[in-house]
């Protein structure tokens, strides 16, 4: 009896058993299916592919932060199913395996797509494997390089959309020859990856060898090379690694500038290949900052600005000590700043007649015409007052822009390009938190127009923006990859049919 127990007793344990290794199995199958085609969009998947040789697949050490996933940032397994991408990506050399670029680059555009993109990277890299070997179709460390990158390729194709090729290879053709023939060969390859990836314009970016070589006059010789072949193919792209550490082989990248790496490719193709947001400064007022302050932020940022003045010879004596001097205004105009119209004496337009409003533009324009400024184009209504008899009249007299209030977005073809509205800025708590909202929320495509007074303004506190806050701006615009530009600027944006 007791034996007979003890068999139906081992029995039910071992079918409970099985049981739940079923339900665990099914559940892990639920999950990689959670990603498969009927539970991904391909038209919100952007597709990756990582190709090249051990800087590319990565042996840096693999830390904690490497390996914290996010569910819009996937990749493949060796069986081709998808998964949450976590470093290390590459599984073509088990015993070799390290930290690559992959999940930071993904993780890091996240910061620019929609919020509806999914990013899907796929690895086809393989440790030690020449350019040669990549066009040949050579098998290397049993791996067929170009079958292999044509399978992945079509996994890509049945989840979304390819995007672009982040590509890191050259350390094995760091060779007198391989080093003469680079571009040749670059050519051979990138166009095959193209004509597998039916798309001729596909953005490959490249990144560079390291600095750290054994042989680094043969590596700077090489990156020469990487760098005059992008030059030569509006496509592609190069981003620095000069300031990378290696993991103790002068060879290899270690974890921190494998990470760095994965951000610098992200920000490059933000930069390059993707429509940015579009952020347009203004400064009104011919505020003397403006020539002492702002001027050179712009210039060291490599931004644009539209500067609207009035006519500073109307001040009173003892204000113009705050305000610019047509000299100095003029001097914005040689660095290749932008100067508006803001009428002579800042009137509110809507009560003007055609008359005074085109004598009160005339006073700017006459003065601009007396420094070799350019004919005007973009005006900003005094007190952001406009109506649409002050547009039409102003659409009359050549002008092709307008700023006004509103403190949203400008849409193209939406908005009058002679009623754009623009956020105001100042220190005030209120403003930094409209400014900054304004800034987070903008996606690919959106266009910002900021409204600023004196960086500082010391007449007018209430209108006024200390220098530090307003290079903490212009810094969350260079990290983020905005297109910062005068008004004029707009035109390079916005198609003839949306300028009416």
């Amino acid at each position: 009896m007791n034996s007979n127990y003890m068999k139906i007793r081992l029995i039910s344990i071992a079918l409970l058993m099985a049981l739940f290794c079923v339900g665990a199995h099914s559940q892990t199958r639920d999950k990689v299916r959670g990603y498969g085609p009927g539970n991904l969009n391909p038209e919100k998947v952007w597709v990756f592919i990582l190709a090249g040789q051990s800087n590319m697949a990565g042996r840096g050490k693999v830390e904690a932060q490497d390996t914290i996933s996010s569910p819009r940032v996937l990749s493949i397994n060796e069986n081709g199913e998808i998964i949450p991408a976590k470093e290390p990506l590459h599984f073509y050399e088990p015993r070799m395996k390290g930290v690559g670029c992959g999940l930071a680059f993904g993780k890091e555009l996240l910061n620019t797509v929609p919020e509806d993109v999914t990013i899907l990277l796929i690895p086809t890299a393989v440790g030690g494997s020449s350019i040669n070997q990549w066009i040949s179709n050579a098998t290397h460390r049993n791996v067929t390089l170009l079958s292999n990158f044509r399978e992945k390729v079509e996994i890509g194709k049945r989840y979304g959309t390819i995007k672009a090729i982040l590509w890191h290879q050259g350390e094995s053709d760091a060779k007198p020859d391989g080093i003469q023939k680079r571009q040749e060969k670059l050519k051979t390859l990138f166009t095959e990856f193209r004509n597998t990836v039916g798309n001729p314009s596909l953005p490959i970016l490249m990144g560079e060898l390291g600095s750290y070589s054994k042989t680094p006059e043969l590596f700077s010789q090489m990156n020469d090379q990487i760098r005059l072949y992008a030059a030569s193919d509006s496509f592609t792209s190069v981003i620095p690694t000069s300031d990378f550490q290696h993991i103790g082989d002068r060879l290899h990248i270690n974890s921190a500038g494998q990470r760095e790496m994965g951000k610098r490719f992200a920000r490059e193709y933000a930069r390059k290949f993707m429509q940015q947001p579009v952020v347009v400064l203004t400064f009104d007022d011919a505020v003397r900052s403006h020539y002492t302050v702002v001027a050179p932020l712009l210039k060291k940022y490599h931004f644009g600005g539209t500067f609207f003045v009035c006519d500073v010879s109307q001040k009173r004596p003892q204000d113009t000590a705050f305000y610019m001097t047509w000299p100095q205004i003029s001097e914005l105009n040689r660095m290749g700043l932008e100067i508006g119209n803001h009428t002579a004496h800042h009137k509110n337009v809507t009560i003007l007649s055609r008359e005074e409003l085109q004598n009160e533009l005339r006073v700017i324009e006459a003065k601009c015409k007396e420094y070799n400024i350019p004919q005007l184009v973009s005006f900003a209504y005094p007190g952001n007052r406009s109506d649409s008899l002050s547009q039409v009249r102003l659409k009359e007299l050549g002008y092709l822009y307008g700023r006004a209030g509103g403190s949203r977005t400008y849409i193209p073809g939406k908005d009058s390009p002679l009623q754009i509205p623009g956020h105001t800025m100042t220190d005030s708590e209120r403003q930094k938190e409209r400014v900054m909202t304004a800034l987070t929320g903008l996606k690919p495509g959106d266009f910002l127009v900021l409204t600023i007074h004196g960086v500082p303004d010391l007449q007018h506190p209430d209108y006024s923006t200390t220098p530090e806050l307003f290079e903490e701006y212009l810094k969350y615009m260079q990290e983020h990859n905005f297109q910062v530009i005068a008004m004029r600027d707009l035109k390079k944006y916005i198609g003839p049919d949306k300028m009416r």
